[in-house]
């Protein structure tokens, strides 16, 4: 199995319970995600507010409709075929979230958070179907200059 990186920088101010990322399988490939790595970034360079955010992972129940941003999937290893897995950071109306937190990432805005998953199939989207992962900011908005900066690992 392959694996590619997917690396993303919110928008800035982002509000609260907002998603920003959407990764969905195709009908060639599910993916599993195996890693998430995120912290706070301040444009122009700028200390981060001292604040506790959080990273909201959730499933999806559909692909929604008119998406944009599309991110390509990179390679870790630049021997295996480029990616499935479909990337998009907007939606003119984004996919169908569960109400339920699939994972729930508690971090400092200066500090920052990477959580690997080895070994745990749970966070699998399987293939041929539209059901895949959004990612939100939960609890707090950030401040006016703030984005959160994330690298999702998947495994096809």
């Amino acid at each position: 199995m392959a694996r590619y990186n997917i690396p993303l920088e919110s928008p800035t101010a982002i509000a609260a319970d907002t998603g920003f990322l959407w990764l969905r399988p195709t009908a060639t490939a599910g993916f599993k995600l195996r890693r998430i790595t995120v912290g706070i970034q301040v444009a122009g360079g700028a200390t981060p507010t001292n604040m506790q955010c959080q990273l909201r992972v959730q499933r999806t129940t559909n692909a929604g409709t008119s998406p944009g941003g599309a991110i390509t999937p990179t390679l870790q290893d630049i021997n295996a075929r480029a990616a499935n897995t479909v990337a998009n950071t907007t939606y003119a109306t984004p996919p169908t979230v569960v109400a339920v937190d699939l994972i729930k990432i508690g971090f400092n805005s200066q500090a920052g958070a990477d959580l690997p998953y080895e070994g745990d199939e749970l966070y699998y989207a399987q293939i041929g179907t539209t059901d895949g992962f959004a990612f939100l900011n939960g609890g707090n908005a950030l401040p006016a200059n703030h984005k959160m900066v994330l690298t999702a690992v998947i495994e096809e």
